[in-house]
């Protein structure tokens, strides 16, 4: 069957091999090449123009998951990579099958996130053409990728593929795309595999200059508040442990942006909180806003973080080290910039103290003593008398029930920003978060690659009734599957987030963010009952509205070992508090 009218590929060769060479398609030659590089995961839908890239793995140790729909497989492929820092690998077919990893190829790019995402495409003699499901899928992807290719000879396959992972796991990581027509993939190449390397080679090391450090050095002598702000690049570079011992030797508070929150125990007695707008802590933004030195080690200064860019710069001096050199000084400017891996930082200012033999002040102790009690006396609120029952108050309780080493994933919305505010993360790649591009239906799919990558480990995916609207049939992949995830849903039957903006901005004006309706089959008026849903999908789920029903759930959910839902009835007129005058020192307290 010819769905394109043009599909046949005669390249069959006859002449003998060089010594050392083999002979395969570029399908075959790429399954081969991602079995050596240690994937063992594909995530996708099969489809016309990619079936000969399918058909290949089927001879590889690699396992195919099957979504339904292709936006959730690259969720899993970056799920999988933010959980444990590998490359995740997604495929799909050609037009519409490539147009749905857009979104998960912003996300990913988004949050320098490495992946491979490998789309099917028309015969390359159609291309251009209109052919049936030909989509420009190399010239869309552009602008979220590191690199998309459109491989036009099978006998460019390995070039690309070296040259493409290599951006994709090299200096600021993120995602690359294969855009591969269907006779590329049925096209024969020869080659030798002694000529790639799949033995993942130290970087070379990076110098940081002794004037450099000196200058670090004397700031922070000078400085009587300084503080560490930390970014996700902490986490990206692995040195989390690192961060951990500079801050002790220095004795100085740790704050962490969104992305970093998991960079750092958040019940260490150094740990200053979450800075942001909206995203943040109360002793995160004091602990800010009463430094004169800023340390931002692998963040952007992104502008939910700062907020108003006057008031943070306001009575304060700043470093800013940062991989990419693009972002140094982008939004926020600087006293002193430095373009290094952060690990490489590390090293490198950690030998510099110790050389120094460098003591905290006693000034630093009385310092940290004040933040110990600061935040227990600025901590939000997390036990509450009312019927229904506050979101604030289910996120508690789930932190409560989890062990130290739960993966939680997020999508977005008011769920999101309540979490970042309330949950505890203890260990790095643990909080799994959709961070700039702020991707609704992203958690589901990020937790089922998060849970195959560390199957023995409690993972759940935490989100809005919104939010998993917009990725509920994926249930059905982790059913058949059997991927055990727990999803556990905050119910409000609102689009949230927007609804709360309605009412501090627009004067209670709602429209379009009710999700409730009259459920005649179930016989309530929440609309889409996610507990009867759920197990017409085979997940077994249970629905609750009390506090002391939740760790019960969450202990009947873990023993199963199979995908679980719990539906929590939450309070649709709770609030999280955020910021209304876009600094840091003006966000409001709600409940």
């Amino acid at each position: 069957m010819a769905l394109w009218g043009n599909e046949t590929n005669d390249t069959a060769s006859t002449a003998p091999l060089e010594s050392g060479r083999v002979r395969m398609t570029g399908a075959q030659f790429l399954a081969a090449f991602l079995e050596k590089k240690g994937i063992a995961h594909i995530y996708g839908i099969p489809g016309a123009a990619i079936l000969p890239f399918y058909d290949a793995i089927r001879e590889r140790n690699i396992q195919s998951y099957n979504v339904r729909h292709e936006q959730t497989a690259i969720f899993m492929a970056d799920g999988y990579a933010r959980a444990t820092g590998q490359v995740g690998v997604c495929a799909a077919t050609s037009g519409p099958g490539a147009t749905n990893f857009l979104t998960g190829l912003y996300s990913a790019y988004s949050d320098s996130v490495p992946l491979l995402a490998l789309t099917g495409q028309v015969p390359t003699s159609l291309i251009g053409k209109d052919a049936f499901q030909e989509a420009p899928i190399v010239e869309m992807a552009g602008p979220v990728t590191k690199a998309a290719y459109l491989v036009k000879h099978a006998g460019d396959l390995p070039q690309i593929l070296k040259e493409g992972w290599e951006l994709a796991t090299t200096g600021k990581k993120g995602p690359i795309l294969l855009d591969l027509p269907l006779d590329v993939q049925k096209g024969l190449l020869e080659v030798d595999w002694n000529e790639f390397n799949f033995v993942q080679q130290p970087s070379n090391k990076q110098e940081i200059s002794k004037d450099e450090l000196n200058t670090i050095f004397s700031m922070f002598c000078e400085a009587k508040a300084p503080t560490l702000l930390v970014g996700g690049g902490v986490v990206h570079s692995n040195a989390t442990e690192l961060l951990r011992e500079a801050a002790e030797l220095l004795h100085i508070p740790v704050v962490s942006t969104l992305m970093g929150k998991d960079a750092f125990p958040n019940d260490h007695p150094l740990y200053g909180g979450l800075m942001g707008t909206m995203c943040q802590t109360p002793l995160g933004n004091r602990t800010i806003l009463e430094s004169d030195l800023i340390i931002n080690l692998g963040g952007r200064f992104d502008g939910r973080g700062t907020g108003d860019i006057q008031q943070f710069k306001s009575g304060r001096k700043i470093i800013h080290v940062n991989l990419d050199e693009k972002e140094l000084s982008r939004h926020v400017p600087t006293e002193l910039a430095l373009a290094a891996d952060i690990r490489e930082f590390l090293e490198h200012f950690i030998l510099f103290l110790r050389d120094k033999d460098f003591t905290p002040s006693p000034h630093a102790q009385t310092r940290i003593h004040a933040l110990q009690e600061n935040r227990i006396r600025l901590a939000r609120r997390k036990k509450f008398d009312t019927n229904p029952l506050k979101p604030q108050q289910a996120i508690a309780e789930v932190r409560e029930a989890l062990k130290r080493d739960a993966i939680l994933t997020l999508d977005c919305g008011i769920s999101q920003i309540w979490t970042t505010q309330l949950f505890e993360a203890y260990v790095p790649r643990s909080f799994l978060i959709t961070g700039r591009a702020g991707t609704m239906g992203w958690g589901l799919g990020a937790a089922l690659g998060a849970k195959l990558a560390y199957p023995n480990r409690q993972v759940v995916n935490l989100l809005g009734d919104a939010s998993l609207g917009m990725s509920l049939q994926e249930l059905a992949t982790a059913a058949k599957h059997t991927i055990p995830v727990v999803v556990v849903v905050l119910n409000n039957s609102l689009f949230g987030l927007i609804r709360q903006q309605q009412n501090l901005l627009f004067d209670h004006r709602w429209i379009s963010t009710d999700l409730e309706y009259e459920n005649h089959i179930q016989g309530h008026s929440r609309g889409l009952d996610f507990v009867a849903t759920a197990r017409g999908m085979g997940v077994e789920a249970e629905l609750i509205d009390g506090p002391d029903q939740i760790q019960g759930a969450l202990e009947r959910a873990f023993s199963q070992n199979r995908p679980y839902l719990i539906e929590v009835l939450v309070d649709p007129q709770a609030q999280c508090s955020v910021s209304l005058d876009g600094t840091l020192t003006g966000v409001l307290e709600l409940e």
